[in-house]
């Protein structure tokens, strides 16, 4: 069996496949390692200490299965000061190191990931909203499966967190009114695109796959039911959504159903990047899938040369 621990902005993840590539176990857990990142540029301790937890369950998970284990951190542990000295403490729990993704490969494996059953000749591109960061993959799925690369690709330092801090209103702390969703979402618009603006130089796609935690919740609430692979969003449902959340605070969203506790505060803000990333590649339908960066990571070579016994 193989296992992944993935360090994300907002979520710590885990995926064990078994040897015919079916999933033995999947979990999420809302631990939030960029708190105040942005403010700081280092990783707060309370986060650090949620997280190690976190990954000191899921090594008891992986020791059970008895599987061989790898790390992967992304945007957070990129951008942290002091992201070596956690690595460090990772390491000395896991016995690897983790290997701290750049933007490229973060998009690249997240392409080969969510395109792996992907068969045509169209252009696709795959957009995976992260908590600190967004990426950009578009290729022929299977030109790039036959490469191990992908044509284009584009990783940008604004995700979930990192947009919501910015814009403390979408977080919820109080329910808006008509006047007060408008401007707030006029303004986050307007500092996504100048933000994404380099996405614009991106071949177009036929059509575009989405992956994340933003998704993936988006998806559940959607489709009314946890099973999320495969279910569309229009750019109306999009913008229901951001408006039907704004018009609540935290914890009226928090009651609603197929929401995720852990992301409640920041879904506004992903939806928001999911749109504004849409207009810029002239996208209306995109289509959720479940298997992302850590399928793709687990599928490739990197996997087995980072891996622990």
């Amino acid at each position: 069996m193989n296992a992944l621990i993935s360090i994300g902005t907002n979520s710590t993840r885990l995926l064990v496949l078994g040897d015919r590539g079916e999933i033995v176990a999947i979990d999420s857990r809302g631990t939030r390692l960029g708190t105040g990142l942005a403010q700081s540029g280092n990783l707060d301790r309370d986060a650090c200490a949620r997280t190690l937890a976190v990954v000191d369950e899921y090594l008891d998970v992986v020791g059970r299965l008895r599987a061989r284990v790898a790390c992967i951190a992304t945007s957070a542990m990129r951008r942290a000061s002091d992201g070596d000295a956690f690595a460090a403490e990772l390491t000395a729990r896991i016995g690897v190191p983790p290997r701290i993704l750049t933007g490229d490969e973060e998009a690249t494996y997240s392409f080969l990931g969510a395109t792996s059953g992907t068969r045509g000749d169209e252009l696709v591109g795959v957009l995976d909203v992260g908590g600190g960061s967004s990426e950009l993959a578009v290729d022929v799925p299977a030109f790039a499966r036959s490469n191990g690369t992908v044509a284009f690709t584009g990783s940008i330092e604004i995700g979930a967190v990192r947009l919501a801090e910015r814009h403390p209103l979408l977080l919820g702390a109080v329910a808006l009114d008509d006047a007060e969703r408008a401007a707030t979402i006029a303004a986050t618009r307007r500092d996504i695109a100048a933000t994404l603006a380099p996405y614009a130089a991106a071949p177009r796609p036929a059509r575009v796959i989405v992956v994340g935690g933003t998704a993936f919740t988006a998806a559940s609430m959607l489709a009314g039911r946890d099973e999320r692979d495969g279910v569309t969003m229009s750019r109306a449902q999009r913008i229901d959504l951001i408006d039907a959340l704004l018009a609540r605070d935290l914890a009226q969203r928090k009651a609603l159903p197929h929401i995720r506790p852990q992301r409640a505060d920041i879904l506004p803000a992903g939806l928001l990047i999911i749109d504004e990333a849409c207009a810029l590649l002239g996208i209306d339908t995109v289509t959720v899938s479940t298997d992302d960066l850590l399928a793709g990571y687990l599928a490739s070579p990197a996997y087995a040369a980072t891996a622990r016994p």
